[in-house]
């Protein structure tokens, strides 16, 4: 009896062993798992909030022709520092500060580049690419 008890407790542990294995399995083919040199590719990333297109509306505080920067102060009184990219660097030498301003930018490499300047108020129109 005891034989009898051994083999059945024997078997049912084999069979639960290989059951959750074939559950595991199901579904799958030998052509759709990777083999086991196969590379693993890293889930994508979610593109960052700073590759988007932003802009700021507000006032030129300064501008550096040389380094090609602008600061603008918008209504909140935060001032950002602004890098013009090379379409949009030409349009530096029009400003000057207390021009009132729209850039559009984007964030790159730990930097906010101005990719188009308008100038607004007191009927002035300029544009920048």
């Amino acid at each position: 009896m005891k034989h009898v008890f051994v083999v059945s407790a024997a078997a049912l542990a084999a069979l639960l062993v290989s059951g959750s294995a074939m559950a595991q399995d199901r579904g799958t083919t030998t052509q759709d798992r990777p083999s086991k040199d196969a590379p693993t590719a890293a889930p994508a990333e979610k593109p960052g909030i700073f590759s988007l297109p932003h802009s700021v509306t507000g006032s030129v505080v300064s501008v550096d022709k040389k380094a090609n920067r602008v600061n603008v102060v918008d209504s909140k009184g935060k001032e950002l520092t602004l890098v013009a990219d090379a379409d949009t660097a030409p349009e530096l030498s029009r400003l000057k500060a207390g021009d009132q301003v729209k850039v559009t930018y984007k964030k790159s490499k730990d930097q906010m580049v101005a990719t188009k300047i308008d100038m607004i108020g007191a009927g002035r129109t300029s544009k920048a690419k």
